[in-house]
């Protein structure tokens, strides 16, 4: 009896090492399925020694000699068989997890399908938004650009409470990295962008001191003290930093995609009455 439960113990530990040998993701069960063979080939050897030993006992010595019980070995062996069922379940585990892993990559690729179904939806939904707003009460596009990120957060800021402070409200914020300048472009809603940016360019014009209490006096000031250059643009209306002054002027929207410098040179060829230079807000490092 105790030789077929060793052979089936051998067979059983052959079969775990054929098993993990094809995922080496499991070095630690291989180490211990190494050390359960050799204890294993150990107590083969002490078990075949005790064999002879019975056999040597049974045989015919006319004083019966009682047959010695290796109660020790089997209780080994009985060790053996709950660490390999152990390890079976490990190794189990396992398999069930990477299982999972795969059906989670499944699951993965059918979210992103989902989410680019969601977005195109979302994108969809948006301009029909857009399209009623600018029927009912208008959509103003805004700009907001500096130099490699520059100030990003605090320019965000006084550009949004610069907004609110004109009953506008933003409907889209979309990331834009265009080179060496970083911001967001805006869709707002609330007014008209020619009655907007024609107000806003009064405003301007009227500023004689950099501590103004307005909003538009915040985010005026804060481009002024950018190290780089810098774009705010609500509508037509435009504000450009560049290394050396800050102007504002009324640009045609279809210039609002042109570089920074390029806006700074436009602003200056637009007739005085509308453009300004506020390069006296600018301070020097």
């Amino acid at each position: 009896m105790n030789t077929v439960i060793l052979v089936l113990l051998c067979l059983a530990i052959a079969g775990r090492e054929l098993y993990l040998a094809s995922d080496k993701r499991l070095p630690r069960a291989q180490a211990e399925l190494r050390e359960l063979r050799a204890q294993l080939a150990e107590l083969a050897r002490r078990h075949d020694a005790l064999q002879v030993d019975v056999a040597e006992a049974a045989a015919p010595s006319g004083i019966p000699i009682p047959q010695p019980d290796p109660p020790d070995v089997l209780d080994r062996v009985d060790a053996f068989h709950d660490r390999v069922e152990r390890l079976e379940k490990t190794t189990g585990d396992l398999a069930d997890e990477l299982a999972g892993l795969d059906a989670d990559r499944d699951a993965q690729r059918a979210l992103a399908r989902s989410l680019d179904t969601v977005e195109r939806d979302v994108r969809e939904l948006q301009r029909e938004m857009l399209d009623r707003l600018d029927r009912e009460e208008g959509v103003v596009d805004g700009l907001l650009l500096s130099e490699e990120g520059e100030a990003e957060a605090l320019l965000a800021d006084a550009y949004e409470d610069c907004a609110s402070e004109y009953g506008l409200r933003v409907r889209v914020r979309d990331p834009r990295p265009d080179g060496g300048w970083l911001g967001t472009a805006y869709r707002l809603s609330g007014m008209r962008a020619d009655a907007l940016a024609e107000e806003l360019f009064s405003y301007t014009r009227g500023l004689y001191a950099p501590d103004d209490p307005s909003a538009l006096g915040a985010l005026l000031t804060e481009l002024a003290q950018l190290r780089g250059g810098g774009v705010a643009r609500f509508g037509p209306f435009t504000a450009v930093r560049t290394q050396s002054t800050l102007l504002c002027g009324l640009l045609p929207d279809d210039e609002a995609a042109a570089e920074p410098w390029e806006l700074a040179g436009r602003i200056r060829e637009l007739p005085d009455d509308r453009r300004c230079d506020l390069s006296w807000l600018r301070t020097d490092d």
